[in-house]
């Protein structure tokens, strides 16, 4: 054991600190914030805007190319549907493509620890429940033939883009947060994963019922054209939207005490700004006839702005969170190495909370607290690591 040179504690003398996760051979802020390592899949950078090791963020290392894959193939199957005329069928997999991957992942991860049905019921499920209704509403309000559509032009656009995507933030999440009070479920890293699972359900059930009369009433196979882009816009972008969304909802809300943090304070007006400017930027270009794919192409970079925002958020909260958990000998989910540590694995720096819950082996009797922490090295006290990471 040797002293960490950033926060003083007695750690293993490897590349990363158990307790505050800076790395060791680094020095000043950039070590302790460490944002070339991501703190959930280190090796990546903070501000690198992956979906799989954003939004899947239990997953070991080893398994992040799996749904990599499944994302790419699914993908692939829905070009494949749309070049071939099955434009129903490209609809009904593009609802499901991303929603189904993330079913999968908490199975694989376990993150709702023994209580599943209770977990997917308050997220998912309910989810899908208030995609049905709000869409319905919205639809019966917006929609062309509708008695009670809004005005043509300023009044529409207000209506869909501003009060519409405010309304579906504030009720996405209140199922969400039944889940905040119980101990198991204490981490900021649950409340993003419970968040996107709830918004991936809404925007599964928004899309078939916008597309309700798509499905019921077109052909099996059907002209193409002009589909391309709608249907990848349904298949990434709005469940991407919708879960990142709701996920910076309640990761900010998880733990209320933090929004004295600004990285914590400005996620409400991200999440909100991002889903209405998502919304505005769709309906504004369309309405002045410019191409689907120049409309994709502005609408995937708000949802790659919250996927960065996220990452610095679950960064910050890793670093900081990693201060509750005691020092054990664990297998470490992402290296598979067996190690002595806290809350950060010393050979490789990943958190030892982003891992699968059933994943992190503790052999029996193997549990060996520390004494009381080192003081700060010389040469005065040194900054936490999340006042580093929330200037990132």
């Amino acid at each position: 054991m040797t002293q960490c040179e950033h926060c003083g504690r007695d750690t293993p003398d490897e590349p990363f600190c158990t307790w505050c996760g800076a790395h060791r051979l680094g020095t000043g802020t950039d070590a302790r914030a460490r944002r070339k390592d991501y703190a959930a899949h280190t090796g990546e950078h903070v501000s690198q805007p992956s979906v799989v090791t954003t939004l899947f963020p239990h997953l070991p290392r080893h398994r992040v190319h799996e749904f990599r894959w499944g994302l790419v193939g699914g993908l692939a199957v829905v070009v494949a549907l749309v070049g071939g005329g099955l434009i129903v069928a490209a609809l009904l997999a593009s609802a499901v493509l991303v929603p189904t991957l993330y079913l999968v992942y908490l199975y694989e991860a376990q993150v709702y620890r023994d209580e599943p049905a209770k977990v997917l019921g308050l997220t998912m499920a309910a989810g899908v429940v208030l995609g049905v209704v709000v869409t319905i509403i919205a639809d019966a309000i917006l929609n062309e033939s509708s008695p009670l559509r809004l005005s043509p032009g300023a009044g529409f656009i207000v209506g869909s883009c501003i009060v519409l995507p405010i309304i579906q933030e504030v009720l996405k999440p209140l199922p969400v947060m039944v889940l905040r009070g119980r101990g198991k479920f204490s981490e900021t890293i649950d409340g993003l994963t419970f968040g996107v699972a709830a918004g991936l359900g809404f925007a599964a059930a928004e899309t078939i019922v916008q597309f309700s009369k798509v499905i019921a009433t077109e052909p099996v196979h059907t002209s193409s054209a002009n589909w391309l882009f709608p249907v990848l816009g349904v298949c990434i972008l709005t469940p991407l939207l919708q879960g990142t969304c709701t996920g910076v909802i309640v990761a900010v809300l998880w733990k209320p005490g933090r929004l004295g943090n600004p990285l914590f304070l400005i996620g409400l007006p991200v999440a909100f700004g991002g889903h209405v400017l998502y919304s505005a930027i769709a309906q504004i270009l369309q309405d002045n006839n410019v191409n689907a794919a120049t409309i994709l192409f502005f609408q995937a970079a708000v949802v790659g702005g919250m996927l960065v925002y996220i990452r610095y958020l679950v960064h910050a909260a890793l670093l900081d969170e990693a201060q509750d958990f005691g020092f054990q000998v664990v297998t470490c989910p992402h290296c598979r190495q067996t190690v002595g540590a806290a809350g950060f694995c010393p050979k490789c720096g990943c958190a030892v909370s982003a891992g699968p819950r059933n994943a992190v082996a503790v052999p029996q009797g193997s549990v060996a607290p520390l004494g009381p922490p080192a003081g700060p090295p010389s040469g005065g006290p040194v900054a936490g690591p999340a006042s580093g990471a929330a200037g990132a």
